[in-house]
Order: C-alpha cells, then sequence, then structure tokens
C-alpha cells in the first residue's frame, strides 16, 4: 500500500472514531419551558384528617410531578404535598377539624414549569387526636391515675396529662408518645388525694383536642420497706452460689444462684415482712459490661402467696407479673448502645395488675436468660411498691 493511501486511511477511521465518541446530552422534551396542561377527572376521598386526591394527569410527555398547595389552618404557611408522574393520587393531611378546606393542584413539568391551578375541596372526616380523646378512660391507680386509650388509625400522637399545681393552675404533668392502635398506661407520682387533671390529645402538626377535666384521688402506694424483707428456702428453689445470697436483693450487693446443670427454669422465694396489695415492682440486672449478657435475666415471672404450701408446689401461688427484657437497640448480645445504658440504670419496670390479691411471699420463676442454656443467673436489686396498712 502506498504511503498516501495508508494516511488517507487512517485519518478517515480516526475521523469515524471521533464522530462516535461525541458526548450525548439530555435535555427535556419540552426545550422551550411550555406549560403543562391541567389535571383531569378530579375525585376526592375523605379520611380521618386527611383526604386522597385521584386525577388523571394530562399527555404531556415531560410531567415530572403533581403537587397539592393548602393550609391546614386559616393563616398558617401553605403547606405542600408532592406525587410522582408515576402515581394517580396524592394524600394531603394534617387537618385538625371537619371543614372545608380548599386544595389547589398543579401539574408540574421537568424544568419546573407548573400548569395552571385546578381548585378542588376536601372536607376530612374526624381527625385522630379528636377520636383519642373521645376514646380516653381515666380511673385511679396505685400513687396516680390509669389511662386507657384507643386509637385505630395508629396515628402519631402525643397524650398529655395536666395537673392542678400549688397556685390552682392547671400545668403538664406527663406526656405519653404513641402510634399504637391501643393500650393503657399510668401516671403516678400523686398523694391519696383528691385531685383535678386535665387530658388533651395533640399530633405533629401542632393540631390540638379539646382538653377533659376529671376529678380522681389516686390509691395509696409506698415503697416497701426493704428491712423487713427475709429469705425463704422452699423445697424446688435454687441455691445461691459465688458468695451472693438472696439478701443481695435488698442490702445493696446482689443475688447470684448455684450453677442448675439441669437447666431452667429455676425458682427463688422470700418474704417481704408485710401483706400488702402491690403496685409496681421494679427490677435492674447486673451492670456496667454485664447488661443484657451472660447470666441477667431475659425472661421471668414473678408470683406472690400469703400461705405458701411447704412442698414447694405452685398451687398456693399467683402469678403477677409476667415479663420479657427488651433490648433497645436490638443489637446481638454483646452489643451495646446508650439507650440500652440508661434502660438498664432505669430498671425493668413492671406494673401489677389492680385486681391482684394481697401477697406477702414473692417467688421468682426465671426461664431464660442472655446466655441461652446458661446454667446460673443473677439479680442487681429488686423494689416493691404498693398499699400495706
Amino acid at each position: 500500500m502506498k504511503p498516501y493511501k495508508f494516511l488517507l486511511l487512517l485519518t478517515s477511521s480516526i475521523s469515524l472514531l471521533l464522530a462516535g465518541c461525541k458526548k450525548e446530552t439530555h435535555t427535556p422534551v419540552n426545550t422551550e419551558g411550555e406549560k403543562p396542561d391541567v389535571l383531569k377527572n378530579v375525585v376526592i376521598t375523605n379520611m380521618p384528617g386527611a383526604a386522597k386526591i385521584s386525577y388523571s394527569l394530562p399527555t404531556n410527555k415531560d410531567i415530572l410531578y403533581v403537587k397539592a398547595v393548602y393550609k391546614i389552618k386559616s393563616g398558617q404557611q401553605a403547606r405542600e404535598i408532592r406525587s410522582s408522574y408515576y402515581n394517580n393520587f396524592l394524600v394531603v393531611d394534617g387537618f385538625g377539624d371537619t371543614a372545608t378546606h380548599d386544595i389547589a393542584l398543579y401539574v408540574v413539568s421537568r424544568n419546573e414549569v407548573a400548569s395552571d391551578a385546578v381548585t378542588t375541596a376536601v372536607k376530612p372526616l374526624s381527625p385522630p387526636m379528636m377520636d383519642v380523646r373521645k376514646s380516653l378512660l381515666v380511673k385511679k391507680d396505685f400513687g396516680g391515675i390509669n389511662i386507657k386509650f384507643a386509637n385505630e388509625t395508629k396515628a402519631d400522637l402525643a397524650i398529655v396529662t395536666l395537673v392542678t399545681d400549688s397556685l390552682g393552675a392547671l400545668v403538664p404533668s406527663d406526656v405519653h408518645y404513641t402510634k399504637l392502635p391501643g393500650g393503657s398506661y399510668s401516671v403516678r407520682g400523686f398523694a391519696a388525694v383528691k385531685t383535678k387533671f386535665g387530658f388533651f390529645v395533640r399530633d405533629h402538626w401542632g393540631n390540638q383536642s379539646d382538653t377533659m377535666f376529671q376529678e380522681v384521688e389516686p390509691l395509696f402506694e409506698k415503697l416497701l420497706d426493704k428491712s423487713t424483707f427475709r429469705e425463704v428456702k422452699l423445697p424446688g428453689d435454687t441455691d445461691f452460689g459465688w458468695g451472693f445470697p438472696i439478701s443481695g436483693l435488698w442490702n445493696g450487693t446482689m443475688w447470684h444462684s448455684a450453677d442448675k446443670l439441669d437447666g431452667f427454669p429455676m425458682s427463688i422465694s422470700f418474704d417481704l415482712g408485710v401483706t400488702a396489695q402491690l403496685s409496681r415492682i421494679t427490677l435492674w440486672q447486673r451492670p456496667n459490661e454485664w447488661i443484657y449478657l451472660q447470666n441477667n435475666l431475659r425472661k421471668f415471672e414473678i408470683w406472690g402467696s400469703v400461705n405458701p404450701a411447704s412442698d414447694g408446689s405452685w398451687d398456693s401461688w399467683t402469678k403477677l407479673v409476667e415479663h420479657t427484657v427488651i433490648k433497645p437497640s436490638g443489637l446481638p448480645v454483646g452489643q451495646k448502645t446508650q439507650d440500652d445504658i440508661d434502660a438498664s440504670i432505669a430498671g425493668e419496670q413492671m406494673t401489677v395488675p389492680l385486681d391482684a390479691p394481697r401477697v406477702r411471699y414473692i417467688r421468682i420463676k426465671i426461664l431464660r436468660t442472655w446466655t441461652d442454656g446458661g446454667y446460673a443467673a443473677n439479680i442487681q436489686e429488686m423494689k416493691f411498691w404498693g398499699n400495706d396498712k
């Protein structure tokens, strides 16, 4: 091949290669920023504190999203909800009433050009915070009150308890956050005197229900005196080990069992020294590097009796509490976070049912520790509250 022909062929090849490697650019289909057409066939489905808005999208090829602009309350800043062009609906929420609210709907292109507004109106059903407030059932409890609620929509809410202060003004005493469909909890720390309480429910948009008022006289409650506690050893109860007898539960040391080669369950018993209707119990696990580890309790039951059978049987005992220790972080055994540490310091707090019988003797049935298949158990401390009058 002659040199000039080879050079011509090489030059042509390089030109073709460069042409094939030109950078690809992406631009909107609607390069001039034309305004999209409006939504059509708008249909409203009202929901508790919200509304679902369905629609038909226009045929424009460069639609990016649909947005709804509205105000939850008059005078508030407008709220904006967006929905991808892959959807044919959006949900407007945050309403704290059942009034009619105007909604402006826009179609927005990829170069952020909005269509003309289509205005529609929604009329939400009763918002969850109002329904939860109506469901509140308050009754006396040991050292305070018990609050039962229903939250069928599982809304993210706060139940606020108010109490009269020394000047007679109602001030916040407790805030209970929940997403559960229902439940009950207690607010404690009050004397056994008639007290005026207030209750309202708020959501995370700042909507607030009306306030319910109720006078309640809490049941008398005291921390039982640990100086009256005494060890009781019943047939079938496990021995103590490592120099930590059961008195360690109330004298500031610790209880540690001997190894039990046949595994769980194991039990220990003791005498409170008084007959009482118990209201709540707190148990602390062995602290520091031992939390949620090894011989600390993971699952157990607490039983009570006024006259235990001498043969060690459970016939004369009533189950007061069944409890499983939950590690807040959910991390594997051996790993922990500050939340885990804080929870262990607070202790396992257990409420005894109001209809539980009066008891004098306590028996703990240990079902599982943090080392599955382990042969021993330990408890750092226990405290008991109730009425021993």
